[in-house]
């Protein structure tokens, strides 16, 4: 491949409080076998030493490599939701194509060669890879919440590569679980008729289907890619979001992007069999009461 023919990729690295892994983070997406347009770096306010290995980083890398374009921007007081940080990015970003790198997440060096190819297909609005899970001692999460949903509409993500339909991939996966479990294995087209700051202002006001319901709007504006080599390593924390959030809010948005997904696409019986389990499943497991519900979508958001 040619110069000419790499497209323009703007990288956002979100941070806060990840000052351990900003170094190792940085070499991993600086050692992609596809390069890098821009690199944006965005401190959400952080208490930790974030600050001073940013600013040791970033000497290092203006001279290692004085044509890459580099942005930083540190926030005074932290913005409270990261999908906030999100936006920053994109409307900061210059190239086309937008890989967000959560910072405490790994890479293998050809995974954004590989999630780049799905662009060939002009059509393609978001590209991704399968990953792997770790924990906070880089092992693998055999136990993590994600396993099971992934599993429950497992056939509905060949164990192979593949391209669809967008609206397609709503219908048959996305609109029972979030079938994407990890931005940082995503690469999206930074397409200009998408109303970014519409979605992400939305998606600011969930606690953890935040990004389903931002992949659920990219995916109505064209193809998806999907690689089935895990090239991501997303880590789980236990402290993390997902494992704080109540249970009851935790059913309220997956109800609520079952509906949502259902009025923006023609679901198929199976598909509307899988939500009705999934929700009753759920509701036993979690010992969710009856009377718990979810707002309609164009109340919720």
């Amino acid at each position: 491949m040619t110069p000419k023919e790499f497209k323009k990729v703007s990288v956002i690295l979100p941070n806060y409080n990840y000052a351990k892994y900003f170094s190792k983070r940085v070499d991993g997406i600086l050692a992609q076998t596809y390069p890098i347009y821009e690199l944006i770096i965005l401190d959400d306010a952080s208490t930790d030493s974030s600050l001073t290995v940013m600013k040791e980083k970033l000497l290092k890398l203006s001279n290692a490599y004085p044509d890459l374009k580099i942005k930083a921007k540190v926030n005074k007081e932290n913005s409270g939701s990261v999908f906030r940080q999100w936006l920053k990015g994109i409307e900061l970003a210059e190239g086309d194509y937008i890989w967000i790198c959560e910072l405490d997440d790994e890479v293998k060096p050809n995974f954004l060669e590989t999630a780049m190819n799905g662009f060939k297909n002009p059509k393609t609005i978001l590209s991704y890879t399968n990953s792997k899970i770790i924990n906070d001692k880089n092992r693998p999460d055999l136990k993590s919440a994600l396993r099971k949903p992934l599993n429950f509409v497992r056939e509905d993500r060949p164990a192979r590569d593949y391209t669809r339909d967008g609206r397609e991939e709503l219908s048959r996966a996305l609109s029972v679980y979030n079938t994407i479990p990890n931005v940082s294995a995503v690469v999206f087209k930074k397409d200009p008729n998408i109303d970014f700051k519409k979605i992400l202002n939305a998606a600011s006001k969930f606690q953890v289907a935040g990004d389903w319901y931002f992949y659920s709007e990219l995916l109505l504006n064209g193809r998806i890619a999907y690689f089935k080599k895990p090239l991501n390593i997303h880590r789980v924390h236990k402290s993390s979001v997902t494992e704080k959030t109540k249970k009851e809010r935790l059913f309220q948005e997956i109800q609520f992007m079952h509906q949502k997904i259902k009025s923006d696409v023609k679901l198929s019986p199976n598909a509307k069999n899988k939500i009705k389990a999934q929700e009753k499943r759920l509701r036993k497991a979690w010992k969710i009461p009856e009377e718990i519900s979810v707002e309609t979508p164009d109340t919720m958001v």
